[in-house]
């Protein structure tokens, strides 16, 4: 089991931090100010991580790719079987 470390963090209430915890209120109201805003925070670095390992794992696809048909191949334009100029041009209405 972890210990639980505590911070202050000082933060002047200004309009835009004031109309930003009013709009969090609707949405969660028996929270405290200092509860959205760890919320928020909380928020903040999930979505971080995930765009992080969403590139990690393009990154190790291609690295895979690469290995598995050589980087030569999937480098190579003539390889690519569509291009611009295949196939018939349709027109949406």
């Amino acid at each position: 089991m972890s210990k639980s470390t505590s911070s202050a963090i000082r933060l002047s209430i200004n309009d835009d931090i004031s109309r930003a915890l009013s709009q969090a209120k609707k949405l969660y109201p028996t929270l405290s100010d200092p509860e959205i805003l760890k919320l928020g925070l909380s928020k903040i670095v999930r979505e971080s991580n995930q765009e992080y390992l969403a590139s990690s794992e393009r990154y190790k696809i291609r690295r895979f790719s690469a290995h598995s048909v050589g980087e030569d191949y999937l480098s190579d334009p003539m390889e690519d079987i569509y291009t611009s100029d295949m196939g018939k041009k349709v027109q949406l209405s």
